[in-house]
């Protein structure tokens, strides 16, 4: 509120000031001098009416400096805020065992190494406005490059009740998957979050059925496997299974698991890539 009430200020200021000029350059001359004469007579005359106004605008530079100065520090103080929290969150560690690593990638669509040190899987819903944000922003892609084998990524079907597409849109994307080869199922994702409206806006099953067909899936079988309802079952199995394994509440729930030592970390929402690329060193470490 204090922010608004400062700029108000300033624009008043700066309309005053402005204010005579544009008004006495629209009357005629003789007007103008008396006009003129007015405003210096407020002030002991011309010298120092001229000497207010460079006060007045050297106030409001340094008004507005000082605002600026201000937001700066706010805009800061939350960014560290941010990174404290994901500092906060890595601080402590969690254990799995080889067993439930193993029942994890089972049955999954494993996008780059199978056998990487660290897998990155991300429990989501596809009518998710954040879980788009988070697959837009080009993250996942620069995180499993820069690491080159040592990460992958695994997309688990999250759909979340409220999202009226959300579940046909999983059981089309798992159907995707037992219909084409593995790496369309990952395409297929990326497509629906490319063209989605989110929140229950995006697709029709059979716009999601022409949105397969483009990916070289056969349009009939796609037909059926998504009519039979054969997925319903599995997608939500993996919402509820992995809700109770890592206390997933919202999507995009992204969780970190090495390998090798069983720890692993979550780091729920859209953060930016560096965000995900700490977590990543911390568990490479």
């Amino acid at each position: 509120m204090k922010n608004y009430q400062f700029i108000t200020i300033i624009v008043l200021i700066l309309v005053w000031i402005g204010s005579t000029h544009y008004v006495i350059s629209k009357v005629p001359e003789k007007v103008t001098a008396n006009m003129l004469a007015i405003e210096y007579n407020k002030v002991g005359w011309m010298e120092n009416y001229i000497k207010l106004n460079k006060i007045q605008k050297q106030q409001i530079i340094a008004w507005l400096k000082q605002y600026e100065a201000q937001n700066w520090t706010i805009k800061t103080n939350n960014e560290v805020k941010q990174q404290n929290t994901v500092d906060n969150n890595m601080a402590k560690w969690n254990i799995i065992s080889q067993d439930t690593i193993s029942k994890i990638e089972d049955g999954s669509y494993v996008l780059w190494n199978k056998d990487a040190e660290i897998s990155w899987i991300e429990y989501s819903d596809l009518e998710c406005p954040y879980c788009k944000r988070l697959h837009e922003s080009g993250s996942i892609e620069k995180i499993l490059k820069q690491y080159n084998w040592k990460v992958n990524f695994i997309y688990k079907q999250f759909p979340l009740r409220f999202h009226p597409k959300a579940q046909i849109e999983a059981e089309a994307a798992l159907c995707v998957w037992e219909l084409a080869w593995d790496t369309k199922y990952y395409d297929f994702i990326q497509d629906v979050y490319k063209n989605s409206l989110s929140n229950g806006n995006s697709y029709t099953k059979e716009m999601l059925i022409d949105l397969a067909e483009k990916l070289w899936v056969d349009k009939n079988k796609m037909s059926s496997c998504i009519n039979s309802g054969k997925y319903t079952a599995e997608s939500k199995r993996q919402l509820q299974e992995w809700s109770s394994l890592f206390g997933i509440t919202w999507t995009p729930w992204n969780v970190f698991i090495n390998n090798k030592t069983g720890e692993w970390k979550k780091l729920p929402w859209a953060y930016p890539y560096n965000s995900f690329k700490s977590v990543v060193d911390s568990l490479l470490k």
